[in-house]
């Protein structure tokens, strides 16, 4: 029988240097090594498809990666949350990865909510081999074994999050600057989810006038089981999808052969081998259910809190896209009839000379620009071009082709406001003499939509601040200047996790755009904000003392205070830690969001809703 206080001693000296992942392998490592021929594991707990723990750590090769804590004594030290040790097992126990033992030994654990994590586990072949004392000498080490957990899962929910913000702008900037079929792009983004989720089987599916669905893609189910959904109609028990679509809220059949949404196909589910369907309805600015994201599982499985996000996220980028894709659908009919217009009647029409003096024009452009076709007969070109001269536009009408061009302008109304046209000119002789043919339209609508759409693709949809992509770009750019004065905030809001679990996530969505809308009251307009991230958020300071700064952040302390969250007939009292770093000469973004990083965790630490500067 080990000496727990020899053991203690040992596993400082094994595990003192370490950190992270290294640290957990020494310490179990380090534990087993005391107990010849055991095992110790340290495992994470999973809820999908049901309880299941993923072993991360061992002190011996495992023939496989996880097991059920149901019926293990796992589930009794989970079920507890305390340590639990057991001195003679039952026979013909075997461990996890099946190794016979008889004593026992688990440590929980927990996150800094008190909620479990995983397990520090240790299986010994002989009865009576582990010490009562042995509990207490583990527990500083399970104690910090739980800190480390709980960073490593941190940040590997961090490079999710930040994968899904990278997929998302990637997502609009294509919709922005290619003309790729809108099928063949949420193709793509379907496939991108699934690459990195491979579990997740995704439709979408469109929800036509009829209110009848329509698969539009999805990669990886069976095509014989989309076809069977084309032409069905929506209602309040049919199925996921159907359901979802008919009341416009996300519908959860985590295993389709108890459902009863889905008891009238639950032979087709087991056809095609369906365990569970997610279905998240695509519902855009206006209202408008344009159709359902769908999440298939060959096993019955439940949504995380992480998956549910996903859901979301995914049908809000989707509303964008198919609102935007409908305004795009109206701009393209409209310029088809005006196209057929122009070649029926001359419609919007002007012949120049190269003088740049209007010799005719069209009915539609007088009404374009505000003028009477007197007065547009007795002006020139760059009367209704701004910021032109004579020598500019008779230079430029002197190089139009003889073959034709296209390109876009802006012309002055008479009332002073400008309008965005398209240019059609080409150069003919006429009598003669030369002179410049030119058709034109307003795409103001186009532009005005093209514009929104790249605001989207560097605005974070839910506050309306810079998304993580775009302010690290801006703050790539500004750090590439000259620095005087510029200090860096890391915020993040307290207890979030509490509310969207006590609330909900909708309340969760308020709670951040209350506080977005709170910080842009407060900073200077010339201040650079955004969301990095579920409930982080970083601003830029370009001036100003670090002590000003401090008096600012103390002031949007109390404004947070004074203005709690009203929702749903419900006060949320709303805290947040920031932590205060300045802009050092030469400095680059890593090392700065570094120390940023540094001060906030300082500021919690300190008891939160505070701010804490370092130089």
């Amino acid at each position: 029988m080990a000496d727990p206080s020899r053991l203690g001693i040992e596993l400082l000296h094994a595990t003192a240097p370490t950190v992270g992942g290294q640290y957990l392998q020494a310490l179990v490592s380090g534990v087993a090594r005391h107990f010849p021929h055991s095992q110790a594991l340290i495992s994470s707990l999973q809820f999908q498809p049901r309880q299941h723990a993923r072993i991360l750590y061992s002190n011996q090769p495992l023939a496989r990666d996880g097991y059920d804590v149901a019926g293990s004594p796992c589930e009794q030290v989970i079920r507890r949350g305390q340590p639990l040790l057991q001195q003679q097992g039952p026979a013909g126990a075997l461990s996890p990865t099946g190794i016979d033992w008889q004593s026992y030994a688990a440590w929980p654990l927990h996150d800094a909510q008190g909620n479990c994590l995983g397990l520090l586990s240790l299986f010994c072949p002989h009865a009576g081999t582990l010490d009562d004392t042995l509990l207490t000498a583990i527990a500083p080490f399970a104690l910090r074994a739980s800190a480390e957990l709980q960073r490593l899962q941190q940040e590997a929910a961090q490079q999710q999050r930040m994968r899904w913000h990278a997929l998302h702008s990637s997502v609009l900037r294509q919709y922005v600057t290619t003309q790729q079929p809108l099928p063949e792009l949420l193709e793509r983004v379907v496939q991108q989810i699934e690459q990195q989720l491979p579990d997740w089987q995704c439709s979408i599916v469109l929800l036509d006038d009829q209110q009848c669905l329509h698969p539009l893609t999805a990669p990886s189910l069976p095509v014989a089981y989309s076809n069977l959904l084309h032409g069905m109609a929506i209602g309040p028990t049919v199925g996921s999808c159907g359901a979802a679509a008919w009341h416009g809220r996300r519908v959860v059949a985590e295993n389709l052969q108890q459902h009863p949404n889905w008891q009238p196909y639950r032979d087709i589910a087991t056809r095609f081998g369906l365990g569970s369907c997610w279905s998240e309805p695509i519902i855009d600015s206006k209202g408008k259910v344009h159709g359902t994201f769908a999440v298939y599982q060959r096993q019955p499985a439940t949504p995380t809190p992480q998956a549910i996000t996903i859901l979301e996220d995914c049908a809000r980028l989707l509303a964008v896209i198919m609102e935007n894709s409908e305004i795009r659908r109206s701009l393209d009919s409209r310029t088809s009839w005006y196209q057929a217009v122009l070649q029926n009647s001359a419609d919007a029409f002007s012949i120049i000379d190269m003088d740049g003096r209007f010799l005719e024009v069209s009915d539609c452009l007088c009404q374009m620009l505000g003028y009477s076709q007197e007065e547009l007969l007795a002006m020139y070109l760059w009367q209704v071009v701004p910021n032109s001269s004579p020598e500019l536009i008779c230079q430029r009408l002197a190089s139009t082709l003889e073959g034709g061009e296209t390109f876009d302008s802006v012309n002055l109304h008479r009332d002073g406001h400008l309008l965005e046209i398209e240019v059609c000119a080409r150069r003919l002789m006429l009598d003669g003499k030369p002179v410049v043919l030119g058709s034109a339209r307003d795409i103001g609508e186009r532009k005005a939509l093209e514009r929104l759409l790249r605001e989207q693709a560097c605005t974070d949809m839910l506050t309306g601040l810079a998304n993580r992509r775009h302010f690290l770009q801006r703050l790539e750019t500004q750090l590439a200047g000259p620095q005087q004065g510029s200090i860096l905030w890391m915020l993040d809001l307290d207890h979030f996790k509490a509310i969207n679990d006590h609330y909900g996530h909708d309340c969760g969505d308020h709670a951040l755009t209350h506080f977005a809308q709170l910080l842009r009251q407060l900073l200077p307009a010339d201040t650079l904000a955004g969301r990095l991230g579920g409930e982080e958020f970083a601003v830029l300071l370009c001036a100003g003392t670090p002590q000003q700064a401090q008096q600012l952040a103390e002031a949007f302390l109390a404004a947070l205070r004074r203005q709690p969250l009203c929702y749903q007939q419900h006060t949320v009292a709303l805290t947040v830690s920031i932590g205060q770093v300045c802009v050092a000469a030469g400095e680059d973004s890593r090392s700065l969001l570094a120390r940023a990083d540094q001060a906030l965790y300082l500021a919690k630490h300190a008891g939160r809703d505070c701010c804490v500067s370092l130089p």
